[in-house]
């Protein structure tokens, strides 16, 4: 695995550099700022697997180059392990928004940032079995996907990835600046959308209806993600997310708006299920993340506001849908 470290303190860059090499990372790139980081970049001969930068450097912040890197195709979905002394939310939220897939604080300890870096490398692998997922599904002559699999969603502000969602948990709960909830949104009549459609049309629908929902969610400091099955999992602030019974008459009005979400070869109109927020149990560990689970589930509690003449279908099991 080749990795690209920027940071422009030097004992900092010869500390990672030691502390990968000692754990079999040997192909590793130093750089001391982010203009060096872009000329590093351009010049190398084999693509970066993984990113660490440092989010307070002198000239481009690691914020900013984040956001260069992304605007590169090969490295639209590259993992980006954020490494810095800044641990406030708002630092956080705006790492993530541009393009981050994890975070370290400094000071760090050596098996927190080797976790990251196993992290980083897993999902660096998922995001391939995805992509070559999404490109079989692109293709006419393959069959279609199930509709319990996940589907690559890309360039919506507060759209990250299943992986990229859990890593924001994590560092949340590690924080501890306040409570955080989940819940999830179910989008009953996709599942019409995925029998009638193309590969091509339901992700185009799914894509739509995940705008949507972030744009309704803009100004809770929530994150979402598509799960499969038609079921959108959302994670903010408590005290900032919206009241459910609002924002479920937002969701149906502007689902429903053909300028905001068309589908072509299925007519139908959208209803909306919100299960209840689920939250972290006291004392429970940083990396155990039931409670995403327990927010799947609580949408068997909540009824259908547009049953379009067909019985109620409960959804799923949060480990289900990622199992098939």
């Amino acid at each position: 695995m080749k990795i690209l470290a920027v940071d422009d303190d030097e004992l900092i860059r010869e500390l990672l550099f030691a502390t990968l090499e000692a754990h079999g990372y040997d192909d590793v790139v130093l750089a001391e700022s982010g203009e060096d980081a872009l000329r590093k970049i351009a010049i190398a001969g084999t693509p970066f697997d993984v990113f660490m930068f440092d989010i307070q450097m002198p000239g481009m912040d690691g914020i900013e180059l984040t956001q260069r890197v992304r605007e590169m195709d090969i490295y639209r979905k590259s993992p980006v392990v954020m490494i810095t002394a800044m641990n406030q939310k708002d630092y956080i939220d705006r790492a993530f928004l541009a393009g981050a897939t994890d975070y370290v604080t400094k000071p760090f300890d050596t098996t927190e940032l080797m976790t990251r870096i196993r992290l980083a490398d897993r999902l660096q692998s998922e995001m391939r079995r995805a992509a070559m997922a999404t490109a079989a599904i692109a293709r006419p002559e393959k069959q279609k996907g199930s509709f319990a699999q996940p589907i690559a969603i890309e360039e919506i502000k507060g759209y990250v990835s299943h992986g990229v969602l859990q890593n924001y948990v994590m560092i949340m709960k590690e924080q501890k600046q306040f409570s955080i909830g989940a819940f999830a949104i179910r989008v009953p009549e996709l599942e019409y959308v995925h029998t009638g459609s193309s590969p091509e049309e339901f992700a185009y629908v799914v894509t739509d209806v995940a705008e949507v929902i972030s744009d309704v969610l803009v100004g809770s400091q929530a994150f979402v993600t598509y799960i499969g099955s038609g079921i959108f999992l959302c994670v903010g602030p408590k005290r900032s997310l919206p009241q459910i019974e609002t924002m479920q008459d937002q969701l149906v009005s502007m689902l429903n708006d053909p300028d905001l979400v068309y589908c072509e070869d299925v007519a139908t109109s959208f209803s909306v299920q919100i299960g209840a927020v689920a939250a972290p149990k006291l004392l429970e560990r940083r990396d155990d993340l039931r409670f995403l689970e327990r927010a799947v589930e609580n949408l068997k509690q909540c009824q259908t506001t547009e049953r379009l003449g067909r019985p109620e279908r409960a959804a799923g099991s949060f480990l289900a849908a990622h199992a098939a």
